[in-house]
């Protein structure tokens, strides 16, 4: 049984040493990987404060841009309240010119209208006076459209 004994030992052993020859490998192995890690984290950590300090200028310059652009666009209202003004203006205008028109022509209708009467009645034709009171009123509205124009 003696010799039975050695052997199961010489067998423990030898698994031993194959076991403890596996797993210094192993160990190996997770130390060189451990220190791969170890490196990357340092890389990282390099990389990660660039881009920290990229993403630091970017925001900035963001922000100045966006307050350069609001700047712009306030400068813009101005420009837009005109515009709206002369808009405004320009409709004023041409309900003056609408209405001046209509009275022309109604002024012109009345001529006409008399002329016919009058020609049928043999009356001197008084119409003139009509027409040079819409041209009067056509440069009173004129001057009012070009006040309005020199005050916005």
């Amino acid at each position: 049984m003696d010799i039975f004994i050695q052997i199961i030992i010489a067998v423990i052993t030898v698994a031993f040493v194959i076991l403890m020859f596996f797993l210094i490998q192993t160990i190996k192995a997770l130390t060189a990987t451990l220190n791969e890690v170890r490196n990357t984290v340092g890389e990282l950590r390099t990389d990660v404060s660039m881009i920290s300090g990229d993403v630091k200028e970017m925001i900035h310059n963001t922000s100045e841009m966006t307050m350069d652009v609001r700047t712009k666009l306030r400068s813009l209202d101005v420009v837009f309240a005109t515009v709206h003004d002369i808009g405004q203006t320009l409709h004023s205008f041409t309900g003056v010119m609408k209405e001046t028109a209509a009275g022309l022509v109604t002024s012109i209708k009345s001529k006409s209208q008399r002329e016919i009467i009058d020609s049928e009645s043999a009356r001197p034709s008084s119409g003139s006076g009509k027409v040079t009171a819409a041209i009067a009123d056509g440069i009173i509205s004129s001057l009012r459209i070009w006040r309005k124009l020199k005050q916005h």
